[in-house]
C-alpha cells in the first residue's frame, strides 16, 4: 500500500511527478554507468597524465572530489575532452609542455554535453569552444598548448 501511494504521488496529472521521477531514473542509472573514474587522490600532487576524458558525469565527479581534498593536482602531457574541466580547478596547473584538447560532445541535450563542459571555462577559452571547439566532431580534436590555453585564461597556473 506505501508503494502505491508514493507511485501516485510521483505520477500525478499535471506532469511534473512523471518528470521527476524520470529524472530521478535516470541519475540512479547515469551515476552506476559512469565507469570511467580517475583514481582518489592519495599523495600529493596528483597527476593528471595522458588523460583523453571519457563521460562528463564521471570527470564532473572526480573533479568535485579533487577540489574538496585540496592538494595539488599536476596536468601533465596531455589532457583532451572532459579532462579539460580539471584545468580551472583552483588547485591544478598545466605542465609546460602539456597540451589541452578539444571537441563537441557526442550527447547535446538542454544543459548536458557542451553547455555542460561550457561552465566550467573561462574567459577566451570558454568564448573559442562555444563559438568554434564545440562543433569539432568527436572523431577529430583542437590542441593548443599549455602557454596558448594560459594566454586564453590567465588564471589557469602553469606548473614550476
Amino acid at each position: 500500500m506505501r508503494f502505491g501511494l508514493w507511485l501516485k504521488h510521483w505520477l500525478r496529472p499535471n506532469g511534473i511527478g512523471v518528470n521527476r521521477m524520470l529524472c530521478t531514473i535516470l541519475a540512479l542509472f547515469l551515476t552506476t554507468a559512469c565507469t570511467d573514474r580517475r583514481p582518489a587522490p592519495t599523495t600529493e600532487p596528483y597527476d593528471i597524465r595522458r588523460d583523453g576524458g571519457g563521460q562528463i558525469i564521471s570527470a564532473e565527479a572526480d573533479r568535485a572530489r579533487l577540489l574538496a581534498w585540496g592538494g595539488q593536482v599536476r596536468i601533465r602531457e596531455y589532457c583532451a575532452s572532459s579532462c579539460v574541466i580539471f584545468t580551472t580547478l583552483p588547485n591544478a596547473c598545466l605542465g609546460p609542455s602539456s597540451r589541452i584538447g578539444f571537441h563537441g560532445a557526442n550527447v547535446n541535450v538542454g544543459p548536458i554535453g557542451n553547455q555542460q563542459m561550457a561552465k566550467y571555462l573561462r574567459g577566451a577559452v570558454k568564448a573559442n569552444y562555444l563559438a568554434e571547439w564545440q562543433f569539432i566532431p568527436q572523431d577529430q580534436m583542437h590542441w593548443i598548448s599549455a602557454r596558448e590555453y594560459k594566454a586564453l585564461d590567465p588564471l589557469v597556473k602553469i606548473c614550476k
